[in-house]
């Protein structure tokens, strides 16, 4: 079994963090904080970076992690890839 730990930037205060088990990738994405990035209308795909789940938003533009997973490399996920808008 798989572990998600939830990540909130330093600023936000007043919340506890969720720590929740799953065991696939469709368990770990049903997650309901996890869930709730994909609402967003310009949302692109869910990705892992370092053994942290993230929202990239903008074609992969713009991005958010969302938590840490324990085992990243048993999550069948693409890989993030950072990417940077070169003004013309």
């Amino acid at each position: 079994m798989n572990r998600i730990r939830q990540h909130r930037p330093a600023f936000v205060t007043g919340f506890e963090n969720e720590v929740v088990k799953f065991n696939t990738a469709e368990e770990l994405l049903e997650i309901e904080f996890v869930k709730n990035f994909s609402r967003n209308d310009n949302f692109y795909r869910y990705s892992l970076g370092s053994g942290a789940l993230m929202a990239e938003y903008e074609d992969g533009y713009e991005w958010w992690v969302i938590g840490h997973i324990d085992n990243a490399e048993e999550v069948n996920l693409p890989m993030w890839m950072p990417k940077e808008r070169l003004n013309k």
